[in-house]
C-alpha cells in the first residue's frame, strides 16, 4: 500500500486550512512545565516504567526484580532529564535546533521525526533509553523550532539527509547511532548509503515512507501527485504563505484536531504539542509547521529495487513496526521487510508491537527495552 494512501486515511483539518496527517507532531511550553512527566510528581509514572525496560539492572538470571533496583532507575531516567538542553544549529538555509539529552563525550545517538513532528515527540521515548548515550533529537526543516528551507519550491527525502549532515558535522562525530520515525527512517536510509561506514547502527521506528513503492502507478499520476498540483495557483500560495496565514484555534480544537488523527495519551499529547504551535493573540493558537512537509516527494521505486539498496549496507538494523498499519496492508508490498532471510549480511531483525503510526511516542515501553538492548550490543567498538 503506497505511503499517499496511508496518510489519505488519517487526514483531518489543520495547520494552514490544509490535512493534519498522522505522524506525529506537541502545548505550549509554559503548560509542559506545569505537567512535567517526569516531574516530581509522578513518581508513579516513572516506577511504571522503570519496572518495564532495563533488564539488565532490574534482573539478573530472570530472577524478580529488586525494590533497589527500580530506584536506581527511577533516579537514572530523572538524572536524564534533568540534563536536557536546546540547541541551535547553523544550516546554510537557516538555523536547525534540536533538543539533546546526556553527556556529549558519550556516544552519540541522533533522533530523527517524521514529517510535521517536532524533536519532543521522542522524549517519552529517550527517557527509557540507557543514559550512557548522548542523545540528540533534530527538528527537521520547517517542523518544531527549525527554519524552513527556502519556499518556493517542493523539496524530497533527499533534500533532508543534509539536516543530518549538518548536525553530524556540527558535533564532528565520526560515528552514530541513528534512530529515525516514518520520514526520519526514509532520511536515514539515504544517509547511510550517500556516507557509508558514519552510522554504526540504525532503529527504524514504524517506517512507512522508507518502503513505500509507486511502482504500480502510472509515471503521469505520480508527477501530478506531487508536482502538478503543487504549482497551481491557490496550491502554491497556500503551501508558501508562511505562518501568519495559518488558522488560529482555540487549544482545546488544537488538542481535539490531532487527537482526532493519533488518538494519543493526554502525556504524548503534550509531547506532540509542545514545537508544533504557537500563541497567536486573543488566546488562541496556531500551527507552524511549513505546509510542503505534507506531501514530502518519495521517489517511485519498485519493491524490488528497494530490496537491493536497502539489504546492501551492513549496519546492523532493527526496525519496530506498528500492527495496526500491518493490519492496514502498509507494507504488504515489501515483503522482504519482514523476512530477515532477505539480509543478505544478517544484520537485520524487527519487532511488530500493538499499536498505531506513533506508537513510540503513545507506548513508549512496549518497545524501550528491545531498543535498548539493541543500542548495548557492542557498546565497546561504537
Amino acid at each position: 500500500m503506497e505511503y499517499k494512501k496511508s496518510c489519505e486515511l488519517n487526514n483531518t483539518p489543520g495547520g494552514n486550512g490544509s490535512d493534519l496527517p498522522f505522524p506525529g507532531n506537541s502545548i505550549p511550553e509554559e503548560i509542559y512545565k506545569n505537567t512535567n512527566f517526569f516531574g516530581n510528581n509522578d513518581i508513579r509514572g516513572l516506577k511504571l516504567a522503570a519496572e518495564s525496560i532495563f533488564p539488565w539492572h532490574t534482573r539478573t538470571g530472570g530472577s524478580k526484580q529488586s525494590p533497589h533496583a527500580t530506584t536506581e532507575i527511577i533516579h537514572a531516567m530523572k538524572s536524564l532529564e534533568k540534563t536536557e538542553k536546546a540547541v541551535n544549529i547553523k544550516a546554510p538555509w537557516g538555523n536547525l535546533t534540536a533538543i539533546t539529552w546526556g553527556d556529549p563525550l558519550n556516544p552519540p545517538v541522533l533522533l530523527c521525526p517524521g514529517r510535521m513532528e517536532p524533536s519532543t515527540a521522542f522524549r517519552p521515548l529517550v527517557l527509557r533509553l540507557p543514559n550512557s548515550f548522548f542523545y540528540v533529537a533534530l527538528d527537521l526543516p520547517g517542523n518544531g523550532s527549525s527554519d524552513t528551507l527556502p519556499l518556493g519550491v517542493r523539496f524530497s527525502v533527499q533534500d533532508l539527509v543534509p539536516s543530518v549532515l549538518t548536525v553530524v558535522e556540527y558535533y564532528e562525530w565520526k560515528k552514530v547511532i541513528y534512530i529515525g520515525h516514518s520520514l526520519g527512517a526514509a532520511i536515514g536510509k539515504y544517509f547511510n548509503l550517500a556516507y557509508p561506514g558514519l552510522v554504526t547502527k540504525m532503529v527504524e521506528l514504524d517506517p512507512i515512507p522508507a518502503y513505500n513503492t509507486d511502482a504500480a502507478m502510472p509515471i503521469g499520476d505520480w508527477y501530478h501527485y506531487y508536482y502538478g498540483n503543487y504549482y497551481n495557483e491557490d496550491s502554491y500560495k497556500k503551501h508558501n504563505a508562511g505562518v501568519e496565514t495559518a488558522p488560529k484555534y482555540t487549544l482545546e480544537k488544537i488538542k481535539e484536531l490531532v487527537q482526532n488523527v493519533q488518538g494519543l495519551t493526554d502525556e504524548a499529547l503534550k509531547h506532540q504539542l509542545e514545537r508544533m504551535i504557537e500563541p497567536a493573540g486573543d488566546g488562541l493558537y496556531r500551527f507552524t509547521y511549513d505546509q510542503r512537509m505534507k506531501h514530502v516527494t518519495l521517489l517511485p521505486f519498485p519493491s524490488e529495487f528497494l530490496k537491493k539498496i536497502y539489504t546492501a549496507p551492513t549496519t546492523p538494523t532493527f526496525a519496530i513496526l506498528a500492527e495496526d498499519m500491518i493490519k492496514l496492508g502498509i507494507y504488504d508490498d515489501v515483503p522482504f521487510l519482514r523476512d530477515p532471510s532477505a539480509w543478505p549480511n544478517k544484520n537485520f531483525k524487527y519487532k511488530t508491537v500493538p499499536g498505531g503510526h506513533d506508537v513510540h511516542l503513545n507506548d513508549p515501553g512496549c518497545m524501550a527495552d528491545d531498543i535498548s538492548k539493541f543500542l548495548l550490543e557492542n557498546k565497546s567498538k561504537l
